[in-house]
């Protein structure tokens, strides 16, 4: 595939996201899966493929993908962010401690690196309320709050968490 250049492939895996962001998740696939089929190092491909199933509930299917895709884009930090958040939304829906604790430990990571990252703080709130633990989701829902991006939070997930357990006051 000497004669399919980068600019393609890339252009193919951003159509993917593209697809994804629209909801169009046929589609979405469908494009992965051409960019990863050109080129089978192609991380990118493989994350918007794991994405897409962590969204369907295949979390075996997403958690291997996204363990191959690590390899090539281990170091993008929303990458890691959905990686995290697929393996914490996986341990909470199996009651998995060993997931769960590799997703605490994965947020943890992030939030050292990148400690302004909302949705990073959001997923690891979201995991947090998933096993009951109400006002440690609280606690990062505040850090969340104090971010630049904290128009990203998910009204409907603070929404659910104050009929869970009110806001704290302090």
């Amino acid at each position: 595939s000497s004669d399919v250049c980068s600019s393609d492939l890339m252009d193919m895996a951003m159509r993917g996201w593209q697809y994804l962001a629209a909801g169009d998740l046929d589609d979405a696939m469908r494009r992965f899966n051409q960019a990863w089929l050109l080129n089978k190092k192609n991380g990118t491909a493989l994350w918007g493929m794991a994405a897409i199933q962590a969204s369907s509930g295949k979390y075996d299917d997403s958690l291997k993908l996204f363990a191959e895709a690590e390899r090539f884009v281990g170091s993008e930090i929303n990458f890691s962010v959905d990686y995290a958040r697929t393996v914490g939304m996986a341990g909470v829906e199996r009651k998995d401690d060993g997931l769960i604790k590799e997703a605490f430990h994965r947020f943890e990571r992030i939030y050292q690196k990148a400690p302004q990252h909302t949705k990073n703080l959001q997923n690891w709130a979201t995991t947090l309320f998933g096993i009951g633990r109400y006002s440690d989701a609280w606690e990062k829902v505040k850090l969340a709050e104090a971010t630049p991006n904290k128009d990203e939070l998910d009204p409907r997930f603070l929404a659910a968490l104050q009929s869970r357990m009110p806001r704290p006051q302090n």
